[in-house]
C-alpha cells in the first residue's frame, strides 16, 4: 500500500530550500519548481550576506577571546591574600596539609600571612601543582 501525503506550503518550502543552501553552501540546491518559489540569486545574496556577518562575528569574538586571554594573563600575577588562602584552605580540605606547609616553609615562612604578596604568585603555581 503506497500512502502519498501532499503538503502545499510554498513558503516552507522556500524556507527549507534557503537552509540547504545555507547548510551546503551551494546554490546549485535550489530547486526549480512549482514550490520553489525563492529567487535563487536574492536567495544566494542573502546567504552570501549571512555568511559574511557569520564570519565577522566570529572575527570580533576571536579578537574578544585574545584579548581577555591577555587581560587574564596580566591579572592572574596579581593575587589577593584572599585568593590565595582559599587555595590553600581547599588544599588543605582535600588532604594536603603537610603539602601546604611544606610550601609555606619553602618561601620561608610559618603562616600564609608571613608570605610577602610579590610571592603570591609563585606560591599559586606552586599550589595548583600539588
Amino acid at each position: 500500500m503506497d500512502i502519498t501525503v501532499r503538503i502545499e506550503a510554498p513558503a516552507l518550502v522556500d524556507a527549507i530550500n534557503a537552509l540547504a543552501v545555507a547548510i551546503a553552501g551551494n546554490i546549485e540546491l535550489l530547486l526549480d519548481g512549482p514550490g520553489a518559489r525563492a529567487n535563487v540569486t536574492e536567495t544566494a545574496k542573502n546567504v552570501t550576506n549571512k555568511t559574511e556577518t557569520v564570519n565577522e562575528t566570529a572575527k570580533n569574538v576571536t579578537k574578544d577571546i585574545e584579548s581577555e586571554t591577555k587581560t587574564e594573563t596580566k591579572t592572574d600575577s596579581t593575587f589577593t591574600l584572599e585568593q590565595v588562602r582559599a587555595k590553600l584552605v581547599d588544599l588543605s580540605r582535600g588532604g594536603k596539609q603537610a603539602e601546604v606547609k611544606a610550601l609555606l616553609n619553602k618561601l620561608g615562612a610559618k603562616k600564609l600571612t608571613e608570605v610577602p604578596e610579590e610571592k603570591y604568585p609563585e606560591l599559586m603555581r606552586e599550589a595548583e601543582a600539588i
